[in-house]
């Protein structure tokens, strides 16, 4: 979903998934991550969920408010998620918000 200051985010929701790439970070990392998300001026959080079993790091929307896509934020998202091969079902998804935020019909091409 897109949070209040119009960035992607994610919730608690059974009957949704979320499509990602796992990295290893080092702390050096963490922190740099930490300042481009913007913890201290509270844009984002930092939170923990299990993947495969496992904690993974996840930057969570300090406030989930549901709100307005932030223009220029999700083209890059979705050229991302086509160039990585994620599922098309979920690639549609993200067009739909896309799609949804302009007006527009989400296009069946790729990015």
């Amino acid at each position: 979903m897109v949070g209040q200051r119009g960035y992607g985010t994610i919730v608690p929701d059974q009957s949704a998934r979320v499509v990602g790439v796992l990295w290893s970070l080092t702390l050096a990392c963490e922190r740099t991550l930490d300042a481009f998300e913007e913890i201290e001026s509270g844009l984002f959080r930092r939170d923990s969920i299990l993947v495969a079993g496992e904690p993974a790091l996840v930057y969570l929307a300090a406030d989930p408010t549901p709100g307005r896509l932030r223009a220029g934020y999700l083209e890059p998202v979705i050229a991302d998620a086509v160039a990585r091969g994620f599922p098309e079902d979920y690639v549609q998804v993200l067009r739909g918000w896309l799609s949804r935020a302009s007006g527009s019909r989400p296009s069946s091409r790729g990015s």
